[in-house]
């Protein structure tokens, strides 16, 4: 019942949609003139809702949402004696405001939702008695009308997609803080970054590897290749000890940094069990590189811990005490990167023993933020926050890429895709947003790009490859045209920023230099790129469905 609203209306409406122009609303206003064919299409499509709430049966997860790509419900309450209610909604890029009725006040805007401009809005529902008195406010609510896809965009890229991810993996690996591991066999103290070993260490782990694959038989290979040994093995040592709860995972916090670090819940002693993932798919990665089986035991091992430290509901606490396992936050981890990385484990590696691991995390998620669409941030440097505050769009890509990639539940899966786009995704035209530093000021960014949290509201370029790789899932099994469009849309972005930033793929999409720079938001895009260059080389035409 979850996903009622998700898939009919966009399957049996888009080949009707090629073949017409649109008609102007109630209030006079069109629909944007310029709009490519696959605009057309995305522009219809955004009447859809995305799991609308109903009172009692499917909770409300958007009060904290800001913006919508498409068409929103809100929770708004029932008027006494109210027969139905009268929905105003006052676009600032309007003349007049668009209006509808209802039999209840939490009806979705899907009605009018084509004919309002992109742009700030309000809406207002008001319950009216049979007589057509109005009988009070039912709710009222503020948001931004956010841009449909109108692409495709920055085609053809600026730099083929492998040799955009060379260049950056490149500029990357020759700076001095990466420099220092070959020749002192261990991170950088000025690096700061370096304090988060399992995502940062792991990532340039991945880096090295897949540079080394990019440029097979050079210097630059061999180099890549030692380099990603080095790290590696440094991480193998610093591991939590035999005997420890969580043993053989690469610890979430390290260094001297963190006890400078004012957030309670960074602190040495304490892990976020989903971080044994990066750390684990770093190994696999160096191994299927090296060969060596070190490696791979490293990374079957994490398993193993996850197998023992399973609770019964088949999760794990999000942060705990890596001596005992005894838990730092009362949250639950939302564990969908637990299920792909075992998954790829019995998947590529023929690991046995841990179906039942993965079956019960699988079954923690479907009931639980499948059913309550509570998809919470869960990052190391993030304080947790309460049900709904702080969404993010991770754990929800996590699952639809394992559904798609295994053929189950298809129809919820891309009712996840479409979640993460509503709330995430700037296709074009972002939500105001004026801040000191005008590269965090949304006027300045460079689109499409995609956001990484409510919280840490910023195009971040891992959120980006991240959506990249699950269109692309999602394009490899419906065949649907779109998502190969918007796919392809955020990769060519990467070769446009760079182009901007001297051969660097910067943390957040903007043309100012100096801010944050995450290295895992370079290791991470070039990878996909990577992949994406040599998937695009066998595509099969015959496999598309342009009229889903």
């Amino acid at each position: 019942m979850f996903a009622m609203h998700s898939l009919v209306p966009l399957r049996f409406l888009v080949a009707f949609v090629l073949l017409i122009t649109f008609s102007s609303g109630t209030n006079g206003q069109t629909h944007p003139p310029t709009l490519t064919a696959a605009g057309r299409v995305a522009w219809e499509a955004s009447a859809n809702p995305v799991r609308q709430g109903i009172p009692g049966q499917v909770p409300f997860w958007n009060e904290h949402a800001k913006r919508f790509v498409y068409a929103p419900a809100f929770d708004f309450k029932s008027v006494p004696n109210a027969d139905h209610y009268r929905f105003e909604l006052v676009s600032d890029a309007a003349k007049t405001p668009f209006h509808f009725d209802a039999a209840e006040p939490f009806a979705d805007l899907g009605s009018i939702w084509t004919q309002v401009p992109v742009g700030e809005f309000t809406l207002t529902v008001t319950g009216i008695a049979k007589d057509g008195t109005a009988l009070g406010v039912a709710g009222k609510r503020s948001a931004y009308r956010a841009a449909p896809f109108n692409g495709p965009y920055h085609e053809p890229p600026v730099l083929p997609l492998d040799e955009s991810a060379s260049l950056a993996l490149r500029k990357l690996l020759h700076k001095d803080y990466v420099n220092y591991w070959l020749h002192h066999r261990e991170p950088d103290p000025e690096y700061v970054l370096y304090q988060y070993p399992s995502k940062i260490h792991g990532a340039l782990v991945i880096g090295a590897v897949t540079q080394a694959r990019l440029t097979t038989g050079s210097e630059e290979a061999r180099r890549s290749t030692e380099l990603a040994r080095v790290i590696a093995d440094y991480m193998l040592q610093i591991r939590f000890p035999a005997g420890s709860k969580w043993q053989h995972h690469v610890p979430t916090y390290h260094g001297p940094h963190i006890k400078k670090v004012k957030k309670k819940h960074m602190r040495l002693a304490n892990h976020l069990t989903t971080m044994g993932v990066d750390a684990g798919n770093a190994f696999l990665e160096v191994y299927e590189l090296t060969g060596d089986d070190k490696y791979l035991l490293a990374a079957t091992q994490i398993a193993e811990t996850y197998r023992t430290t399973q609770n019964e509901q088949g999760a794990w606490p999000l942060l705990v005490r890596f001596k005992d396992g005894e838990s730092v936050s009362e949250l639950i981890s939302i564990p969908t990167a637990v299920v792909n990385y075992i998954d790829r484990l019995q998947r590529d590696y023929q690991v046995e023993g841990l179906e039942e691991v993965k079956q019960r995390a699988l079954d923690y998620v479907m009931e639980n933020p499948v059913k309550s669409f509570n998809w919470q941030g869960q990052f190391e440097d993030i304080v947790p926050r309460a049900p709904y505050v702080n969404q993010s769009r991770e754990q929800a890509c996590e699952l639809a890429m394992y559904l798609l990639r295994n053929k189950e539940n298809q129809e919820l899966a891309e009712e996840l895709i479409r979640f993460a786009e509503d709330q995430f995704v700037i296709w074009e035209k972002p939500l105001p947003r004026e801040r000191k530093n005008p590269g965090f000021s949304s006027a300045n960014w460079i689109t499409p790009s995609v956001q990484e949290q409510y919280v840490f509201w910023n195009p971040v370029g891992r959120s980006a490859a991240v959506m990249i790789e699950t269109y692309w899932q999602a394009y490899e099994s419906t065949g649907d045209t779109m998502y190969r469009l918007k796919a392809e849309s955020l990769a060519n972005t990467f070769p446009a920023v760079q182009q901007v930033h001297d051969g660097d793929y910067p943390t957040f999409f903007t043309p100012y230099p100096k801010m944050n720079f995450w290295l895992n938001s370079v290791v991470f895009p070039a990878k996909v790129l990577m992949e994406l260059e040599d998937k695009k080389a066998t595509l099969n035409p015959s496999h598309e469905q342009p009229g889903r």
